[in-house]
């Protein structure tokens, strides 16, 4: 008899809802296991969601506090053309497999401490750390030495941190992170009764729909410069090679080598009204971006998710015109208080 994960009393409520927590409806959304394609539907519904606006905001806080170039080394890698992610697949409550799901976000991420695992042992297994024990144990950290008995017990934390690799949601390409991947499973008995039933070459193939990731993601190392520069190398050449996550044999988890350029989020929507605003009122288009009626505009949008992508755009721009921390006029103070007020109350 199987396990309901859904009160009564909040089904309909489940059914009726346009967005919900990823990872919610994963270990409790489950509808019913009776109707053979339950599953597939319910998995098609979780890739459905989008980002929200919540996301999109605690995202770019997260890039702007991780920003300074003297404590962090950001790099936004992409998962290689028609590949795939599998992490976290252990927490899949009814579906047997799931995801590494933030729990505050419902978005996918990577933990730190896996990345710092996949880096860790692609160097072990390279010549570099033959030649320069010391420079490995010194960014990832060692263990206590037993042999040592003034020193049993104690052990050392790496110079550089592995923080968690964030799901980038302003990709253009991929605009949802989750994605429907069917494994064929030839051997369903023999997994299904815990080895009971012997394996065969004449087992029919049966798919298996589970849930990866697609997209890119913010990696974020912290510590010394010259500490951090050696691990982003060592992390790029990890990721590209061996991959992270499961089935990484298979191709899954593997990233291009190549970081993406650090890009500004593009909003359609901020080049439309800024068009039209300097249309408006004559005025050049820097003056627009740093005033007022711009600000105003982006207020009176209903779209939480529109909301949050505009903001991101515009205060990328002022940011590159140093206008964020010290916004050049009033009317510019008074655009800034519209924008950090609206996003305050998001």
């Amino acid at each position: 008899m199987p396990t309901q994960l859904i009160r009564d009393a909040l089904r309909s409520h489940y059914a009726a809802a346009k967005d919900a927590h990823p990872g919610l409806l994963v270990q409790r959304g489950y509808p019913s296991d009776e109707d053979s394609t339950a599953k597939t539907g319910h998995i098609q519904r979780i890739c459905a969601i989008p980002p929200s606006a919540f996301y999109h905001n605690a995202y770019q806080r997260w890039r702007q506090a991780t920003a300074d170039p003297l404590r962090f080394k950001q790099l936004e890698l992409s998962l290689q053309p028609h590949t795939r992610l599998f992490v976290g697949l252990s927490v899949g409550g009814m579906l047997e497999t799931g995801c590494a799901i933030s729990h505050s976000y419902g978005m996918p991420y990577i933990p730190g401490s896996s990345i710092k695992g996949v880096v860790r042992a692609h160097v072990r297994q390279s010549p570099f750390a033959d030649q320069h024990p010391e420079v490995v144990d010194e960014i990832f950290g060692a263990a206590a030495d037993a042999t040592d008995a003034e020193d049993e017990g104690v052990g050392y934390s790496g110079v550089v941190a592995f923080h968690d690799a964030w799901w980038v949601p302003t990709n253009k390409e991929i605009s949802n992170p989750f994605v429907e991947e069917v494994v064929t499973s030839h051997h369903l008995n023999y997994y299904g009764k815990d080895g009971a039933v012997a394996p065969s070459d004449c087992d029919s193939p049966i798919p298996n729909a589970q849930i990866a990731t697609q997209g890119s993601f913010l990696f974020v190392l912290q510590g010394e410069q010259t500490w951090r520069e050696l691990a982003a190398q060592m992390l790029l050449a990890a990721l590209s090679v061996h991959g992270i996550g499961a089935k990484t044999r298979s191709g899954y988890g593997v990233f291009d080598p190549k970081p993406a350029i650090p890009a500004s989020p593009a909003c359609p929507w901020v080049d439309e009204t800024i068009e039209r605003l300097c249309q408006k009122d004559n005025s050049k288009p820097e003056v627009v971006l740093r005033g007022k009626g711009l600000a105003e505009a982006w207020q009176n949008i209903t779209d939480e998710s529109l909301k949050a992508e505009a903001l991101a755009d515009i205060r990328s721009r002022w940011e590159r015109e140093g206008w964020w921390d010290q916004p050049p006029g009033k009317s510019a103070k008074k655009a800034k208080a519209i924008y950090e007020g609206g996003a305050a109350g998001e």
